[in-house]
């Protein structure tokens, strides 16, 4: 049985120290009932560190990949005629998700292709809930505690993010984007779009098999690296960032390699974005606090009176400077991205998207790559990307 949030609060208040928890819980369990644009809403927001508490978050990403699969039977009739005419048997669902869900299918071909179907009547349920959530944070941002809050900018990227999801035509193209940026990278896949079968319900992939088996200690570790070097070209070299790596999304293998899916989430960052991004980076590596103030508080947006970039300066410098002496095994990049952002906010500045966005995509790999490879080094390891994304 679930907990209202009043109640959850009661209880909380009588235990001791977990109001955070059961209210995240309450939150979660509330987006659940709202329906599939607030489960979206929720994972994205699940990786919202910058806006949310980490408990939130937590709480959210169960999300992730744990929703009932639409019946074969409805999503073979959104699939086109010349693909049904293929099939070797019902499609298996593989996955499913609050926008769409994913079929293993075999075809009397001999090939296996993953294809992925948009949930029916879902982009009418969609546009009305993000209307409602618009009017709503309008309302709230009216309130005397949240005045100067970005709520309905939240909720806008919010929604341009989900509408992007809708559209399968162009996650098909965020996939071959991928796939050729990352092409000459060993040991990093992008699973090819069947472009004659694909349109705007039905995305066709080729399938990879053995997504989601045990990796040994050893290609785990290789299958991290790889991850990691993946998303810094992503970063820093290309600007274009998925945003949204997960375990769902993000596959070691058994032999080091790793396989990326899913491209729902991503964002093309301005090239202004990505050599800023790139020269936090490197001047964050150096130790020097005063140069990545100046970097961020040139694209944060000051929250009028109440900014105060004095204090904010003063923070930062002393946030990067203390971790720059930090060794490798107790550098945890969630603390230092959660107190950069509240700093942000406590000093009256909001965080550009364009910036926060390549923090979040290392955030949300950081807990799959701790798992794997305790001990690597996200600074040493991102050095060459960074010094070459500074050349461009």
């Amino acid at each position: 049985m679930r907990l209202s949030a009043r109640l959850a609060w009661r209880i909380a208040r009588r235990r001791g120290p977990r109001p955070a928890e059961l209210i995240a819980a309450t939150v979660s369990d509330t987006l659940e009932r709202l329906g599939p644009t607030f489960i979206k809403a929720g994972q994205l927001l699940s990786t919202r560190v910058d806006l949310l508490p980490r408990s939130v978050c937590r709480a959210l990403a169960r999300h992730h990949d744990q929703l009932p699969s639409i019946p074969a039977e409805v999503a073979t009739r959104a699939m086109p005629a010349d693909l049904v005419a293929l099939l070797d048997g019902a499609p298996v669902p593989a996955g499913a998700g609050s926008i769409a869900c994913v079929y293993r299918a075999a075809l009397s071909d001999g090939r296996t292709v993953a294809v992925k179907v948009r949930r029916p009547g879902i982009e009418g349920t969609v546009r009305r809930d993000l209307a409602l959530m618009r009017a709503a944070a309008g309302a709230l941002q009216q309130l005397p505690g949240l005045r100067g809050a970005p709520l309905v900018d939240i909720v806008t990227q919010l929604g341009e993010a989900i509408e992007r999801q809708l559209d399968l035509v162009q996650e098909a193209a965020s996939l071959r984007a991928l796939g050729r940026n990352l092409a000459d990278l060993p040991g990093v896949r992008v699973p090819a779009v069947v472009d004659t079968y694909s349109g705007p319900d039905v995305l066709v992939m080729h399938y990879e098999a053995g997504l989601g088996h045990q990796c040994g200690p050893e290609a785990g570790r290789i299958a991290a690296l790889r991850a990691l070097r993946a998303v810094y070209q992503m970063l820093f070299l290309d600007g274009f960032v998925h945003c949204d790596l997960h375990p769902g999304n993000l596959y070691p293998m058994p032999d080091g390699s790793v396989v990326i899916v899913d491209a729902g989430f991503t964002r093309r960052l301005s090239e202004d974005a990505r050599r800023a991004f790139a020269g936090f980076f490197y001047q964050m590596s150096r130790g020097n606090g005063g140069a990545c103030s100046d970097i961020v508080m040139s694209t944060a947006r000051p929250a009028g009176r109440r900014a105060d970039p004095a204090g904010f300066r003063a923070g930062l410098t002393r946030l990067v400077e203390v971790n720059s002496r930090v060794a490798v095994a107790d550098f945890d990049l969630v603390t230092f991205a959660v107190t950069l952002f509240r700093l942000q906010r406590a000093h009256g500045y909001y965080a550009d998207p364009q910036f926060a966005f390549p923090i979040l995509s290392l955030l949300v790999l950081e807990g799959t790559l701790r798992q794997l490879c305790p001990d690597l080094d996200f600074q040493i390891e991102a050095l060459p990307y960074v010094l070459r994304g500074l050349m461009r």
